[in-house]
């Protein structure tokens, strides 16, 4: 018995019409679509730069956030146990954006050589902890925004960073 091919009409499209509506498509379209998924940068090194400068920013911004744990901790020995998670986690950050964490805070300050970043730690720990969140806060809007003009591989890492910085808020009492 004979095979026969029926027609799809209006049920649906045909191979052949696919098929063809695809090569159009990638011979029309195809250096656009390359175009569009490159940064746009290629070969001027204006990409590189830009990367060059959110990265050391979002370094900068690691290593404020550690300043701040670790007057927090200096401040407050009873939060260091609650802290020093975090605060390692941010160490973490600050290296992979390429900057060099100070080493991990000991949880309590010297009688003799007080911190003389504690000095702007409120006395008072929930308010202590506020004040984290909210810089931890401030530090993932400021990635969240850097995301718009990173290249592919350095929006990753910020998005990365950026949802730990958001669990770190939660976890320090400043989520919504």
């Amino acid at each position: 018995m004979a095979r026969t091919t029926t027609t799809r009409g209006a049920a649906g499209p045909r191979r052949r019409g696919v098929l063809a509506g695809g090569a159009a498509l990638l011979t029309g379209g195809a250096a656009a679509l390359l175009t569009g998924c490159s940064d746009g940068a290629a070969g001027t090194g204006e990409g590189t730069s830009t990367a060059n400068r959110l990265r050391d920013a979002a370094g900068r911004d690691s290593v404020g956030l550690l300043e701040r744990y670790d007057a927090t901790i200096g401040a407050h020995d009873a939060l260091a146990p609650r802290l020093r998670p975090l605060r390692a986690e941010v160490a973490l950050h600050a290296e992979a954006f390429g900057t060099t964490a100070a080493p991990s805070a000991s949880g309590s300050a010297s009688p003799s050589s007080p911190a003389p970043s504690a000095a702007g730690v409120p006395g008072d720990e929930k308010e202590a902890l506020a004040q984290l969140a909210e810089a931890e806060r401030r530090v993932l809007d400021a990635r969240t925004a850097a995301l718009v003009g990173a290249p592919p591989e350095l929006a990753r890492l910020l998005a990365s960073v950026a949802a730990a910085g958001a669990g770190h808020v939660f976890l320090l009492g400043g989520g919504s």
